[in-house]
């Protein structure tokens, strides 16, 4: 059987992997060859500036650049798989607006965790808090599993 909260355990988990592992490499060579750059999320950064060769030929469609950008990564994700982060991050390519780069962004994978389940449990605990102010839900279930256990005992 698949535990929704196992795999949340796990989420929070690889987060917190991702977060120290930043921490530890932000400063190497290796993360200074790639320019890798981190933002307080935990999604990792980086630019590829395509050439002429790519840019100017009349050959290549500009469907060919993410493909040319893929090829570029190839090293940095070479990289981030010796930091055992490949399986735990995602890849995403965006155009810069009026430049001929794209921003490489990787960012955790959650299975489970979003920010709508952030939500839902923040809601739920503000209706039980709701509940146990307005009409003390939670010392009426207390009174209740005493009764229930001095019936049985």
């Amino acid at each position: 059987m698949n535990y929704p909260f196992k795999k949340i355990i796990r989420d929070i988990s690889n987060y917190r992997y991702i977060l120290k592992t930043i921490k530890k490499n932000r400063e190497t060579v290796q993360w200074k060859k790639f320019n890798l750059r981190a933002d307080w999320i935990g999604r990792l950064y980086t630019v590829v500036n395509l050439p002429p060769e790519v840019t100017l030929s009349p050959d290549s469609p500009d469907e060919i650049r993410p493909a040319y950008v893929l090829e570029q990564t190839k090293g940095l994700n070479e990289y981030l798989t010796t930091l055992n982060l490949h399986e735990i991050i995602i890849p995403s390519l965006e155009p810069i607006e009026e430049t001929d780069s794209y921003l490489v962004v990787y960012s955790p994978y959650f299975q489970k965790m979003s920010f709508s389940w952030f939500v839902y449990r923040i809601i739920f605990i503000l209706i039980l808090l709701w509940a146990q102010h307005k009409f003390g839900i939670f010392g009426f279930i207390k009174k209740a599993l005493v009764a229930i256990y001095e019936f049985i005992f």
